[in-house]
Formats: C-alpha cells, structure tokens, sequence
C-alpha cells in the first residue's frame, strides 16, 4: 500500500490529468493519470481516523494531500458500501427510497444514489451519507460518485457475451482493516444473475462465499468459469482451493488499455483503474 502523496508541483497542467477516489471504510485510495501521456499513473492510500465522523475523517484525509485539491480536468469518486441493492430500471425515487429503507439500507438522512448500469440491465440503488455528499460536491465541484459496483458491472458485462458459458466475477478488496470479495455471475445468456459484497475474515470465508454463489445462481461449476481480480495476494490463495471444487478458474486477464497508463495500474483499486474504460 502506497501511502505517500505527491506534491502539487507532480502534477504539471493539471488540466489534463483526472483524479479518480474510493472511498472504504478505512482509507481513501486515490489514482491520478496523464490524458496524453502514457506510464503516468501514480496512485496512493490515506487512511481516515477511525475516531472522527465519517465526513470529518474524509475531509482531514482530503487536506493533507493538497494535491486532490488540484484543478483537474475530470474527477470520480466510488464508494465503497455494503448499503445497495441491484433493481430492475426505470422505478421512481420514492419507490427506490421504500426498496432501501425496508432493506434497512437507508434513513430520512441519507442520500439516495442510483447508479444506472445500461449493459447489465439494472440499476444499483445505494445510501449515501448526506454530509459526505455535500463535502464531495463542494471540494470536487460536484464530482459524479458512485457505488464500488457500478463500474465493476459496467466492465464485466461487456464481457459476459462472450462464449457461451456461466461466468462468476470476484472482486477481492484488501484494506487496513477490512477484506471483501464482490461477486458477479452472469448466466450463460449473459444476463445478470447475481450482484454482491461480502466482508471475509479468512480465505474460507471467501471459498464459501464465491462457491454457494455459483451455486444459487444456477453455475454448473464443470463448464461454466469462475474469474478472479482484485488484491492479488487474495486472488493467488483463493485460486488454487477454488480449483479444487471448479474446472475453470482463471485470473482476469488486465485490461491492455489499463496497462498503458503504467505499471502501477497493477497496483492500484481495479474500480478506478477501469473507470475510463467503461464510458
């Protein structure tokens, strides 16, 4: 984890570089590239304190890197949440509020963000917190922000037509404190089946997680393929036991287009590293 951040004095013509942040529960991970240069990409992570209000401990983190403040040319915030919900497209505000207050998901105080995923057929209804939304819109006038799963699903579902086979995605999200797997199946139509996040506390928390979700989604785990991103120290333990249970299981191959902005697009969140190619 890169934690140290670059000067202002790094970012030269900020106009033509974008900024793109996620923020967890324990850290912000910031990426910043050249829009007409290649081998740019410099990432690194500011933790939050853990003590303060989420907003208070965002906009600490955000000052201490003066350079976030820079005046770039585009910038995007995901956020990583466990408060969402895939549902079907075209429904109302108040009935999108209804859906996530009965989940429990949100509260007259929280804010209300639909992230329309046109590819995969859905919207992802999720609760942002109100004063964290407003320090975004007023520190990054008024960036779009999204959930972790947007563009996860944007990216995959492109994939998904290819072939005729099942496919399972699983996200693996290392943090200080926390460690996800997010899971996306998508049935040998294509379609979307499944869209989750799970906290895990070891690699068999993960194993069980990724299999019974083949499992409810209807995967025939002999023929259908099982593709793993993310923390690849994660990714590196898991894939060997899946293999065990599942004929296919493969990394997901890195996007070259992702890879031209420089090697530690490796390194990076994946959700940020493929924000650009999903518009």
């Amino acid at each position: 984890m890169n934690s140290a951040h670059p000067d202002t004095d790094a970012i030269e013509r900020p106009r033509l570089w974008r900024l793109a942040l996620q923020l967890d529960t324990d850290a912000l991970r910031a990426v910043v590239w050249s829009t007409v240069e290649d081998s740019s990409l410099l990432h690194f992570t500011l933790p939050l304190d853990p003590t303060l209000p989420a907003s208070k401990a965002l906009e600490e983190a955000v000052y201490a890197a003066p350079v976030l403040l820079s005046d770039f040319g585009g910038i995007d915030v995901v956020v990583r949440t466990h408060s969402f919900m895939p549902a079907p497209q075209g429904l109302d505000d108040d009935l999108r509020r209804r859906l996530l207050e009965y989940a429990c998901m949100a509260d007259d105080t929280a804010e209300l963000v639909c992230d329309d995923v046109q590819g995969a057929g859905c919207d992802i209804l999720w609760a942002l917190e109100s004063d964290t939304s407003r320090f975004l819109a007023r520190t990054f006038r008024n960036p779009p922000v999204q959930c972790h799963l947007a563009p996860l699903l944007r990216y995959f579902c492109r994939r998904s037509m290819l072939g005729n086979s099942g496919k399972l995605y699983a996200h693996f999200h290392t943090g200080a404190t926390v460690r996800e797997v997010d899971i996306i199946v998508f049935g040998s139509d294509g379609r979307l089946a499944m869209a989750s996040t799970h906290e895990c506390g070891s690699d068999d928390d993960a194993l069980y997680f990724i299999l019974a979700s083949a499992r409810e989604a209807g995967l025939d785990l002999h023929s259908d393929e099982i593709l793993l991103c993310g923390s690849a120290s994660a990714r590196d333990a898991l894939m060997p036991q899946l293999r065990r249970y599942a004929a296919s299981v493969m990394p997901v191959i890195f996007p070259s287009a992702a890879f031209r902005a420089g090697r530690e697009a490796l390194n990076a969140p994946f959700p940020l590293v493929i924000l650009p190619l999903c518009e």
